[in-house]
């Protein structure tokens, strides 16, 4: 089944970028320019993700995940994964009441074309995994174990990439551009947040409690 994606930011010139993004990484891509907008979007297309720019002309980034929640819990019981774009991190209010209702990950801008698709990926598949193990709270079944496995790759990979990214950084004679050195230091700090993310829902180092 193809991947889809909403995009919800009113920067014209962002929707145009991430279509052309989205759409050569096999995504169904999706836009809206308001809040209300986006959440009739969702709605109609039940996107895999939602990235959306925290600063919108009708409600916060925060008032959008809340409404999305709702909406998403109510329709397939499972919430969508969102990635909000901000170039303040600090303005994103309740940091965790966002993370509970589907908030998984943020970029600061500017970021690289490839982390923004690498991210999306991420949360998609880890949004899978938490679903698939959130209907079943008894002994791991066959289907759970599979998702470890799957959890335990994305963690070594986010590290494997995260030790890569600085060992490039901290070469001293390096020919890497300053926009490679951007590129690079976004993808460090990314799978960063990744890796921490996996290891707080990672049921065998955060048992549910019952």
């Amino acid at each position: 089944m193809q991947k889809k994606v909403l995009l919800v930011d009113d920067n014209v010139d962002m929707l145009l970028i991430g279509q052309r993004i989205f759409e050569r990484a096999g995504y169904e891509f999706y836009s809206a320019r308001t809040g209300m907008e986006g959440l009739g979007q969702a709605r109609k297309t039940k996107p895999s993700a939602v990235i959306l720019d925290y600063m919108l002309p009708d409600m916060t980034g925060t008032q959008f995940i809340q409404a999305l929640f709702q909406d998403s819990k109510s329709s397939t019981g499972n919430f969508i994964p969102v990635l909000v774009l901000t170039a303040r991190p600090d303005y994103v209010q309740d940091m965790d009441d966002c993370y509970r209702l589907g908030l998984r990950a943020y970029l600061n801008k500017p970021f690289g074309h490839r982390e923004l698709v690498n991210v999306v990926e991420n949360i998609i598949r880890f949004a899978q995994i938490e679903a698939k193990m959130q209907n079943e709270k008894s002994g791991p079944t066959i289907e759970q174990t599979i998702d470890l496995d799957w959890m335990e790759d994305l963690k070594i990979s986010a590290g494997a990439i995260k030790s890569l990214c600085k060992e490039l950084l901290s070469t001293e004679k390096s020919n890497l551009t300053e926009r490679q050195k951007t590129d690079i230091t976004a993808i460090y700090n990314s799978s960063g947040r990744l890796a921490g993310l996996i290891n707080s829902k990672d049921p065998r180092i955060h048992p549910a409690q019952d």
